[in-house]
This record gives C-alpha cells, structure tokens and sequence, in this order.
C-alpha cells in the first residue's frame, strides 16, 4: 500500500465529518470536483473502498472506521505541529486572520483594522465573516471577535465589551416575531423565543440579523437585532413590548498555544481595547 498523501487524508475526513462532497468542499474552500478527485486518489493509493454513496450524501463504510481513526491521529499530529510552528514565530509582522459575525465585519471591525493598520504597517489584516464558528485547533482563523456566553475550553481570551440586543419593527400591523436560523438558533435570542414565544406566533426568518434587520424594515415582523443594527437603521424603531433586554459578552480569543505569538497579541490587544468604544450607544 501506499503512504497516503496528507492532503487526501484531509479531504476524506473533510467529508466525513460533513457527509457529503459538496459540504466538504464549502468547508475547505475548494470544488466538488476537487474534493471527489482527492477522495479517489486515497482509495485508489490504498486499496481500500472508503465511502459508500447514500441519498442523504456520504456515509463511512463500517469496515473503514479503523482507517478513518487512524487518520484522524494523523490530522491531530499534523495541526498539533503546525500550532507549535505557529506560536514560535516570534516576529510582530506578518498575516493575522480574524473571523467574527457578519454584522460585527461589517459595521464594526473595518474601521478598528484600519487603526491597527496604521499603528502596524507590518500586519497583514484578513477579515472572515461568517456566523459559524470558525474551528481555531484546525487553524482556520487566528483570532475570533466571537459574543458568546462563555469561551471553549482551550481558548485564551478576553471580554471586550458587550453585544446588546432588542426587539426592532417598521411599526406595522405585523407582530409576528421572524425566526432565528441557522446559526444563529444557538444564539440567546433564538432561545429566549424557544422559551417564550409559540411557533403560531413566528413567521419567516433569516440566518443573518443584517437579513434579518431587511426583512423587518420590509415590515415581514418583529426581530432581534443587535442594537448597533437596529439603532442606526431609521426605518425602524425599538419595541419595548416584551423585549427582554437580552446581552452577550463580547469575547476577543485565540488559542492557548499561540497566544503569546507576538503578531496575535498585538491584534487581540488592540481589539479587547477599542470593541467597548465601537459598541458603545
């Protein structure tokens, strides 16, 4: 048999993990034509028959599950060298990848990289939006601008401020609340309307409040929006009707391991000290 490539062993628990071609392709940022020529290439390699075709996507053959183990050892050892490489950079120059919400990129975070940029011109500053969270062990991003009860473990971080919500409409006769979706069902407003709001009572929703913030001025319903969204939006106006003020702590993090890795520091300093200003009414 041959020594499978690194590449192909992350491609196949790539799509494992997502279980199928195209979800694994989204997370890694290429084709499904990529991903499908990786995954055959390692079968080939090996000799092995991996992955059995389903109706719902991808499925592990039961008789793989030892090789798809071993591979996962082998993706641990391999990230686990590349965060030690990472965190022994010692230089203050250099890329620094900052993932956060949609709405923290866009309305909150351009200006604050631009005073960083000025103070650093040797950083080089790539912002990742999205409101999924990015996996920080698997080095996808270096830091997360991320509001969340409380940070994972294995992330070193600090509260850098507060995101405060309210309820946010156009004033017309629709008082239906919209749904929060997919990420953002895990958020606190989405289980503060799991707890007190009746599914007759939802209409349509969105998985992004800048969507969401659209919809309501569109006059679909009543949402929850950070108020940095809804305040600024003079469309709409602030609900006091059972609105229950809900916040989430503001977390700037990176990992343990490159923490004291001079370029991240410096970013996440500059983040923790300027995010209180940037939300602030």
């Amino acid at each position: 048999m041959n020594r499978p490539n690194w590449d192909d062993i992350r491609y196949a628990l790539a799509v494992r993990k997502h279980g199928s071609l195209n979800a694994a392709a989204a997370a890694l940022g290429v084709t499904h034509a990529t991903v499908l020529r990786r995954v055959a290439a390692l079968e080939e390699s090996s000799g092995c028959v991996i992955f059995q075709k389903n109706p719902s996507g991808y499925s592990a053959l039961p008789e793989a599950n030892t090789i798809l183990a071993a591979m996962e050892s082998v993706e641990d050892a391999v990230l686990s060298v590349e965060r030690a490489i990472v965190g022994a950079n010692r230089s203050p120059t250099g890329h620094v990848r900052i993932a956060s919400t949609d709405s923290l990129c866009q309305l909150v975070l351009p200006q604050i990289l631009c005073e960083i940029s000025r103070l650093y011109p040797g950083l080089e500053l790539t912002l990742l939006s999205g409101n999924n969270h990015h996996d920080l062990t698997r080095l996808t991003a270096d830091i997360a601008v991320r509001p969340s009860i409380k940070l994972e473990e294995g992330l070193a971080g600090e509260r850098a401020g507060t995101l405060s919500f309210g309820v946010f409409d156009n004033g017309s006769s629709n008082r239906k609340w919209m749904r929060l979706e997919g990420a953002l069902s895990r958020s606190l407003p989405a289980k503060w309307l799991a707890e007190h709001v009746r599914a007759d009572e939802m209409t349509n929703g969105a998985d992004s409040f800048l969507v969401l913030q659209q919809m309501a001025a569109s006059g679909v319903g009543k949402a929850f929006l950070p108020l940095i969204i809804g305040n600024a939006d003079p469309r709409l106006h602030q609900s006091t009707e059972a609105d229950p003020g809900l916040e989430v702590p503001l977390w700037v993090a990176t990992l343990d391991e490159i923490a004291q890795t001079p370029r991240f520091a410096i970013v996440q300093r500059a983040l923790v000290e300027r995010l209180p200003y940037a939300l602030a009414p």
